[in-house]
């Protein structure tokens, strides 16, 4: 399942951390972002984001706008 996919099926589910806690039972890695983003403030949460995208090389407005998505400042 590719990430738009994934965006989709939360959005639309009416329980989302329900279904993100199910799906990571078959994907280490997704267990293991919610293991380290659970408990965080907003403000952690984007520097997270922010520090991940660095190490990746990924511009995360652009990203954004790909996913249709306003970052808030």
């Amino acid at each position: 399942m590719n990430p738009l996919q994934m965006f989709n099926m939360l959005s639309q589910a009416k329980n989302p951390m329900g279904l993100l806690q199910q799906m990571s039972s078959k994907n280490p890695q997704l267990k293991r972002v919610l293991e380290v983003v659970n408990g965080k403030s907003p403000q952690e949460l984007r520097q997270y984001v922010e520090n991940t995208a660095k190490t990746q090389g990924v511009d995360l407005t652009q990203l954004a706008q790909k996913l249709g998505l306003q970052l808030p400042q």
